[in-house]
């Protein structure tokens, strides 16, 4: 029905689509009400996640508070945009989504494969279903490597005597430690160099395309957004080809090649070179950014605890168990994000989840638990000599899709963290910060501040 008046009409048109589109970004707001889940309100076009979106909390202070806020319930629901988010902090709900009924949440949901950035196309971390399952028989064959640059090290650190900027001594640590494992001696180890710098730019910039990429990922294929990396593609393409994760790569691409006989699943043709740029941007992104943060943190915390870092400076195990308390209290990556495939019921907790809906796995909320750890705020390393490890205990995942190089990462962090401790006393100074300043970045977190701590040789 038509009225005589254009303005009547042109309004009541408007009317209609303000309502649609109303109705389109708010459909999924009561979704946790009606089943009786604690959640956050929601606003439109922001949905429960306004906090972020303004800057005023990071996704991992958010999820934080969010567990914090109910401490008796089990899943507390909130609303990513106008998607459903569940917070599981279940330790056996967390069991069951990444490791018991893996096959029901397999998948991230966010269709990062599609991008026309090669460091996103054939990324581990973002494939999905066969793809993943290619990509992963690939990648374990080439992440068979073991450290051995004591001499490299050794050199970066003589004349250390005093007041250093820990940051800056790692990175130099870990830049020759990824030489030798990626590169080897053939090529300028610059390169590694390089792309740490550029992934630890964040500018404005950087962060709203991190923010497209992990809330709207199909925003971010849709405007061809690229990582960081990808301005360093063309410069360092050819000077792959006479490193060793090229040579690595060429000889994955023959055990697994880009079609598997047996699947209709296809990998991206890609050329060699491009192929190890990809990977070598994900041993930057995934690999050395969260070894540098667990060995700050390592270092931050054995120079407030002098008899633990005498401890660990005699005794392997007792390293170990620092390392361990390290990922625990400091987790590389604060949670873990999955979506449901299909319609689950968790029977123990009698709840129902519908399908797409996203759940998040809080695991620096679970890890500082005092249900899960006593005194969890608290740097205790002797818990590791008893504990056994599970559900509660996730710096790496859990079950199928439990990050591929943790034995890798544990070695660099292990042997890294030795060589120092056997030369140096750690100490604080007048510069120490009182605690890390920790933020977001994609998935990961990196620490933001300089953190200052004195090296004093040991004769």
């Amino acid at each position: 029905m038509f009225f005589e008046s254009f303005l009547l009409n042109l309004f009541i048109l408007l009317v209609l689509i303000f309502a649609l589109i109303f109705d389109y970004v708010t459909k999924f707001f009561s979704y946790w009400y009606i089943r009786h889940v604690p959640y956050k309100m929601s606003l439109p076009f922001f949905g429960s996640d306004y906090h972020r979106v303004l800057g005023i909390r990071s996704t991992t202070s958010e999820v934080n508070h969010l567990y914090s806020l109910y401490p008796e319930d089990k899943f507390v629901g909130c609303i990513k945009s106008r998607i459903p988010d569940l917070i599981v902090k279940d330790p056996d709900a967390v069991r069951k989504i990444l490791s018991t009924d893996f096959s029901n949440f397999h998948c991230r949901g966010l269709g990062l494969d599609k991008s026309r950035d090669v460091c996103l196309r054939n990324n581990l971390f973002y494939a999905e279903g066969e793809k993943w399952t290619l990509l992963r028989s690939r990648l374990e064959s080439i992440l068979n490597k073991r450290l051995d640059t004591q001499d490299g090290l050794h050199d970066c650190l003589s004349g250390i005597n005093g007041d250093t900027n820990v940051q800056q001594l790692l990175s130099e640590l870990l830049d020759i430690v990824f030489k030798d494992l990626l590169i080897g001696n053939n090529v300028e180890g610059s390169i590694i160099t390089c792309l740490r710098k550029e992934f630890e730019q964040r500018t404005w910039q950087d962060k709203l395309k991190s923010y497209l990429k992990n809330i709207f990922p199909s925003v971010y294929v849709l405007l061809n957004l690229k990582t960081p990396f990808a301005k360093l593609h063309n410069k360092y393409r050819n000077v792959l080809k006479d490193t060793k994760i090229y040579n690595d790569v060429r000889k994955a691409e023959m055990i697994f090649p880009y079609e598997d006989r047996n699947s209709k699943t296809k990998l991206n043709k890609e050329s060699t070179e491009d192929d190890a740029f990809s990977i070598l941007s994900l041993f930057i992104s995934e690999g050395y950014s969260p070894c540098l943060k667990v060995l700050i943190s390592l270092m931050f915390e054995l120079a407030k605890h002098p008899q633990i870092q005498e401890n660990a400076r005699k005794n392997t195990t007792d390293l170990n168990a620092a390392i361990k308390e390290t990922l625990r209290l400091h987790p590389p990556y604060s949670v873990i994000s999955r979506k449901c495939m299909k319609m689950y019921t968790f029977t123990k907790n009698e709840f129902l989840v519908d399908k797409g809906v996203t759940l998040t796995v809080p695991i620096e909320a679970i890890h500082k638990d005092e249900n899960n750890f006593k005194e969890g705020i608290a740097f205790k390393p002797e818990r590791f000599n008893t504990i056994e490890e599970s559900s509660t205990f996730l710096p790496f995942g859990l079950g199928p899709r439990k990050c591929i190089g943790e034995e890798l990462a544990l070695d660099i962090i292990q042997k890294v963290a030795n060589i120092i401790l056997k030369n140096f006393n750690i100490e604080p100074c007048e510069a120490t910060p009182e605690k890390l300043h920790v933020v977001d970045y994609n998935f990961a977190c990196v620490i933001d501040n300089d953190v200052w701590l004195r090296l004093k040789p040991i004769l």
